[in-house]
């Protein structure tokens, strides 16, 4: 005997019911696929992207993020980025994707395609891991680096107070490759250099890292340097202790341009700073040594009393004042 298959209407369709439809409901999906950029985490800033980004200019002084001769050296046309409109596949979550032309964010899991590493021609594979993966050695590049013949580093961090620490170190560790002439045979600064930053899923601490990257190098705010990463690798997860982590950096990176601004106004002015002077109390010593250098025909033609000894029992007669009195 089969079951009855019932046929009883839904509560939108009842009388009397006080369900409000407000969806129309269809057997089946369709599969969702996004188009278009991808959504800022701060919609609030109404932001408007020009279709090319370029730095400016550098607010921070040569050897804080980018070594002595850096800009001399470097290719800047590397650190223009170019808006572009892309879908994202959910797939693509285990692969790396450009952020700059050199600068790729990704997960360790990429490094398994030798095929697609050596196209790319990867010089330096940067991993940010945790203290505890580094010491299982669950997340390093350094086998397949060894193997292929590509310089591999790594920077590891017990907590996010660790990490916010480390961004200088790890910007300027990112920009010393970059015309160094170790890679690429030795032969050239700053051409075919690519660096790939990596985490164990290539959407958290290293995403923080490479926005990071992008605030300093393209003097950016938050809000447009995480939308800019968002846009090229839609998966990645900056959760809250992150975020506060990235605005306490971008209150560094203020803090560092207003030194930088002062220290530039200071050598520009003809203005020399003033002298600070400290002063103290003068002791009775040194009151009596005053009092008993003054004549009497001095030039302001008063006369001043030398008599006082500091010995005399003018000073232990003197009775302190009570905090109150007796009725």
């Amino acid at each position: 005997m089969y079951p009855v298959r019932c046929n009883e209407a839904p509560m939108s369709e009842q009388v009397g019911s006080h369900y409000v439809r407000t969806h129309d409901y269809v057997a089946g999906s369709n599969k969702t696929r996004l188009s278009g950029p991808a959504p800022s985490y701060y919609d609030d800033d109404n932001l408007s992207l020009q279709e090319v980004i370029r730095p400016s200019s550098h607010d921070f002084q040569e050897g804080d993020f980018v070594p002595p001769g850096f800009f001399q050296v470097v290719n800047l046309e590397n650190f223009v980025y170019r808006v572009r409109l892309s879908d994202w596949d959910y797939t693509w979550r285990r692969q790396a994707q450009a952020i700059l032309p050199f600068l790729y964010l990704g997960p360790v899991s990429c490094l398994k395609d030798k095929v697609w590493l050596a196209s790319e021609g990867f010089t330096l594979l940067l991993a940010i891991r945790n203290t505890r993966s580094a010491q299982a050695r669950l997340v390093s590049g350094e086998k397949i680096g060894a193997e292929m013949g590509i310089e591999a580093d790594s920077v590891d961090v017990m907590d996010n107070q660790e990490l916010i620490s480390a961004f200088s170190q790890i910007i300027r560790r990112i920009n010393e490759h970059l015309i160094s002439t170790e890679a690429a045979g030795g032969t050239s600064t700053a051409a075919g250099k690519k660096v790939l930053v990596f985490c164990e899923s290539g959407n958290e601490r290293s995403a923080t890292v490479v926005i990071a990257y992008i605030m300093v190098m393209l003097n950016l705010n938050i809000s447009l340097a995480l939308h800019l990463v968002q846009q090229r690798r839609f998966c990645i997860c900056i959760e809250e202790p992150l975020r506060q982590l990235l605005a306490s950096f971008q209150s560094i990176l203020q803090a560092k341009r207003d030194v930088q601004r002062a220290k530039q106004a200071m050598s520009n002015s003809n203005l020399a700073a003033p002298q600070m002077t400290v002063s103290r109390k003068r002791s009775i010593a040194d009151r009596l040594d005053n009092e008993a250098m003054r004549t009497h025909d001095d030039t302001m033609g008063m006369d001043v009393d030398i008599s006082m000894d500091i010995n005399s029992d003018s000073l232990s007669d003197r009775r302190p004042l009570a905090p109150f009195q007796d009725r």
